[in-house]
């Protein structure tokens, strides 16, 4: 698997891999059923300063396709950035968002990021798993059925189980 930065040059392989999330994962990532991504919303995802706000982007092996992408978002609590996963279905529990989101944890610290935090809905179990492994999780508030999530992130995170097809970086 190749992980790499995203750029304002990858908004085709954004709208790909939107178009490849079945209507459970779209909700599950986006927390409503989102149809489509907009203009605004390509520039939304693809805009980035790799600073305040970074994403990667993951590709499956020959022949590459985009197959995920993590993104974090600081806040205005400078160490303190939401973070966003989505992994098409095909390519769901293979470790492509396990292997994304520890990538990007290693991005935010180095950027000065000390907390994630995220809107999690309660039975996307996945989410809540991954999250414990980049650092010790609390919960806080509950809203509109989600639950916002805060995850401290740690210098050692557990480690992640390796994944069936996809090579460690």
């Amino acid at each position: 698997m190749l992980i790499r930065e995203l750029t304002s040059a990858d908004r085709a392989a954004a709208q790909f891999t939107f178009r490849r999330l079945g209507e459970r994962s779209r909700l599950q990532r986006y927390l409503f059923p989102k149809r489509l991504l907009r203009e605004q919303d390509l520039d939304y995802l693809t805009r980035l300063d790799h600073w305040h706000d970074e994403a990667l982007i993951a590709f499956s092996p020959l022949p590459r396709a985009p197959v995920g992408i993590a993104r974090y978002a600081r806040q205005a609590d400078f160490d303190t950035a939401e973070i966003a996963i989505e992994v098409v279905d095909h390519w769901q529990r293979q470790g492509v968002g396990g292997t994304l989101a520890l990538a990007l944890r290693e991005c935010a610290m180095r950027a000065g990021v000390r907390c994630f935090i995220a809107t999690i809905s309660p039975e996307n179990v996945g989410a809540m798993t991954l999250a414990s492994r980049l650092g010790r999780v609390s919960a806080g508030v509950a809203v509109s059925g989600s639950q916002n999530v805060i995850v401290e992130l740690s210098l050692t995170p557990s480690p992640l189980p390796r994944p069936g097809r996809l090579a460690r970086l």
